[in-house]
């Protein structure tokens, strides 16, 4: 169940007796307590109203025996405040199911906190001929939002495909008809088609007339995720034609009934476009979506949900913001490993500490280039007005170690200012 139909519900459709029932029970009381809150005489009022509340939301008691286990656990997903850390034990959904925060968060994940974008994704993708471009340094959940709307996308009945670039072979890019090759092929495997073989002379112009015949087999329409595309500027050869067919492709949605079946996902962690003419980039046309950080109040509906006390927001957010990947982290280790939030922060820019992979594969990129460590250092030690440009600029946006404060460029976190002012 999405968001949108669980407010739906939960705020259109159930009664203030339902509500009462339902809260008393989501805060952990027992049937009896809930009817004595609700000045009945009988514990049967209050299973009679929780058993409504669940034929409500789709799971009447004779379908769905533990409709009360689905109730917690949607219910923890979108409004957490209202869930108990008692209920959350009971009912299963506490501590054992806190995995390590690594890569996507699962579909049906209960520590996924929901983006104000997501609806307007959700509507964009539904259009002929959309293409939506998400943007966000690294861990910041791009690809987390991305697997959430190709599986709205399936609900409606498209066709979907889905590649992250930064999992294909380096070998596979060293030229562009191999590259291209890879490319078709891999959308044939996606949509369960059957190989069509070694194409030697394969160029944009047959992978583009190809991919049209696709499309009027197809009468649902495609939904093409690319994920992590920027890692195509590292091979001029192939971006430099590669980006203008993505482009051509979304502008012929306008003019064919054909290609206005395509729908196009990208996602990048970086503006520079390389040496590509703006008029020929897929990234300044279509619906623009910037991942931000986590709000206070996201955080905290996340802080509930692993059974943690809101006091600790704070203190993690003075030092991480809001980034998701790095709250998350935190959250982990003070739920699965016992760790006393005043030794998580007093060690959090030590190698030992629970930052210090993170922060350690960063050094070890920045130091491999001297010009982005110059630039870096630069800004860690600026308080005056500090406008770069260049490609080491936007590498180090990419990763999220910089950020625009107005006019100046500063360090995006706390964390990272302090770690590489004592290691660069």
């Amino acid at each position: 169940m999405d968001r949108e139909t669980f407010e739906g519900i939960y705020y259109n459709k159930l009664t203030s007796k339902q509500k009462q029932a339902l809260q008393g029970f989501l805060s952990g009381l027992s049937d009896s307590d809930i009817a004595y809150t609700m000045d009945a005489t009988h514990r049967a009022t209050a299973t009679k109203h929780l058993t409504n509340v669940g034929t409500k939301f789709g799971f009447p008691p004779e379908i769905e025996p533990d409709y009360r286990f689905i109730l917690v656990e949607l219910f923890a997903q979108y409004l957490p405040e209202l869930v108990s850390n008692e209920v959350l034990k009971k009912y299963g959904l506490f501590n054992q199911e806190i995995r390590f925060p690594e890569g996507a968060e699962p579909l049906k994940s209960p520590f996924y906190e929901p983006r104000s974008v997501e609806e307007s994704c959700y509507s964009e993708i539904r259009e002929p001929g959309a293409l939506i471009r998400v943007k966000a340094p690294r861990k910041m959940g791009k690809t987390s939002l991305i697997k959430r709307i190709i599986e709205h996308g399936k609900k409606q009945s498209f066709k979907t495909v889905y590649l992250n670039f930064s999992l294909i072979e380096k070998q596979k890019m060293s030229r562009q008809v191999q590259f291209l090759n890879s490319f078709f092929d891999y959308i044939l495997l996606q949509l369960s088609l059957p190989d069509s073989g070694e194409r030697e002379d394969f160029n944009m112009l047959k992978l583009t007339y190809q991919l049209e015949i696709l499309l009027k087999q197809i009468p649902e329409g495609i939904i093409l995720a690319l994920d992590e595309i920027d890692q195509l500027f590292e091979y001029p050869e192939i971006y430099q034609n590669f980006f203008p067919m993505l482009r051509y492709w979304n502008e012929q949605g306008n003019e064919s009934e054909t290609w206005e079946k395509l729908r196009i996902l990208v996602a990048h962690s970086t503006e520079y476009y390389g040496k590509l003419d703006i008029n020929k980039s897929p990234f300044n046309i279509g619906l623009p979506i910037q991942l931000v950080d986590l709000t206070e109040e996201q955080v905290r509906n996340l802080a509930v949900r692993h059974g943690l006390d809101s006091g600790i927001i704070r203190p993690i957010m003075d030092l991480v913001g809001g980034h998701p990947y790095l709250i998350r982290l935190a959250f982990y280790y003070l739920v699965r490993h016992d760790l006393p939030l005043d030794e998580l922060l007093s060690k959090a820019t030590e190698d030992q500490g629970i930052y210090g992979q993170h922060l350690r594969g960063y050094l070890a990129i920045i130091q491999a280039n001297q010009e982005s460590s110059t630039i870096f250092k630069q800004v860690l030690e600026s308080t005056e007005f500090n406008q770069l440009t260049g490609r080491e600029v936007y590498q180090l946006e990419s990763m999220g170690l910089i950020k625009l404060d107005g006019n100046n460029i500063v360090s995006r976190y706390r964390l990272y200012q302090d770690y590489f002012t004592k290691h660069l």
